[in-house]
């Protein structure tokens, strides 16, 4: 199976928000927007302008453009007389967008145009890969709906959302799934039994298309935010260090196999956590954490504020009294970047703040240098901390 890409939709969403046929707060255009900087660059460029360069006939390209995807768009007002979108603009933008458009009309394959590289300050966004038993690897970036061998419908979103529907019983063998999502990123996926999972950065859950026999099975590395849907059937999962088991439920899963302990956080309901090696259990009430020691073994269970922990899923980082070191692990997979210390005492310094994920990465360095004598620099793929 391969599923092509389709940019023509993002194409038609871009002119009809510049044609104020739709607004700019439109929560598909914003998603598209957020996705990559350089659709932001773009955006601005062709909203904006810019006052040096050549006057050029703006109607005339977004003619071509929309004659060119056959997207038929009734604009409300020339282009040149909406407020903000200047006569005399950027022209390169323009018509590198009617090239774009041109290619990918006239290519015989859909193909994704390649990103500029990441800005290391720039945030993560909605992005994760499907792993098939096949080997198949299908970037999540566009929307598809796809109806499996197993009687299993795939219909991926293009909000960052993926489902798996049974829709008839199939003969044939329940297909294993995997969801990757690599850093910078984060996903959410219903689960054929109604079930969400809300995939962190450089996370990794593998299940079933769908649910049969007496339990409901996934395995999880990264972290991952669970809301369990109730139908009697225990719902388990297995990370390379404990299980969790439970009926149904809101808890959060921190089993990152690069972090020296697990988290586990229960929001509501009640979990069931077995240890791997010694067959331990323990009962989690509603807010409360587990945190294991990979490496004493040593496992303790306290209250804790449930928010801190479950920030990320709702865009948040919160960080209370944490060393460098824990805050640095989270900012380092959603900004894709590399921390270095140069003195190790700075990794053991602690910091109180918070910050919404879709914010540059600068916004919460500031932060921390406005309240210690931590200095920072950039160096490539490094943040580098300097006293």
């Amino acid at each position: 199976m391969k599923i092509e890409k389709n940019i023509f939709d993002k194409w038609e969403l871009l002119l009809r928000v510049l044609s104020e046929e739709i607004p700019e707060e439109d929560r598909h255009f914003q998603y598209w927007l957020n996705e990559d900087i350089e659709n932001r660059k773009l955006y601005l460029s062709l909203k904006e302008g810019e006052e040096n360069d050549e006057p050029f006939d703006k109607e005339q390209v977004f003619n071509n453009i929309s004659n060119i995807l056959n997207l038929n768009i009734e604009r409300k007002k020339p282009l040149y007389l909406k407020r903000g979108f200047k006569y005399v603009a950027s022209s390169v933008a323009v018509i590198a967008l009617f090239f774009i458009a041109l290619n990918h009309y006239t290519s015989k394959e859909n193909t994704i145009p390649e990103k500029a590289e990441k800005n290391i300050y720039d945030p993560g966004s909605k992005k994760a890969y499907l792993l098939s038993m096949k080997g198949e690897k299908i970037d999540l970036s566009e929307s598809f709906e796809v109806q499996k061998e197993d009687g299993t419908v795939i219909s991926n979103s293009s909000e960052g959302v993926i489902s798996f529907e049974k829709t008839a019983s199939v003969k044939k063998k329940i297909e294993q799934q995997t969801i990757y999502v690599p850093k910078s990123g984060e996903y959410e996926l219903v689960l054929a039994d109604g079930s969400k999972v809300f995939l962190n950065s450089e996370s990794q859950l593998t299940f079933p298309s769908y649910f049969e026999g007496n339990t409901r099975r996934v395995e999880l590395t990264g972290e991952a935010y669970f809301e369990v849907k109730k139908d009697g059937k225990p719902f388990i999962i297995q990370t390379p260090d404990l299980s969790i088991e439970v009926l149904g439920t809101s808890f959060n899963v921190n089993a990152y196999q690069t972090n020296p302990y697990i988290n586990t956080t229960l929001v509501e309901g009640s979990i069931r956590i077995r240890l791997s090696e010694k067959q331990e259990t323990f009962l989690l009430q509603p807010d409360h954490n587990l945190r294991l020691d990979k490496l004493s073994k040593e496992i303790s269970v306290q209250r804790v504020d449930t928010d801190i922990h479950t920030a990320w899923v709702k865009g948040e980082f919160i960080f209370r009294n944490q060393p460098l070191t824990e805050i640095f692990a989270q900012l380092e997979r959603w900004y894709d970047f590399k921390i270095k210390y140069e003195n190790p005492n700075i990794a053991k310094m602690r910091f109180t703040g918070s910050a919404e994920k879709a914010r540059p990465l600068n916004y919460l360095l500031d932060l921390i240098q406005s309240v210690t004598d931590i200095q920072y620099k950039s160096e490539g793929d490094k943040i580098i901390l300097y006293k």
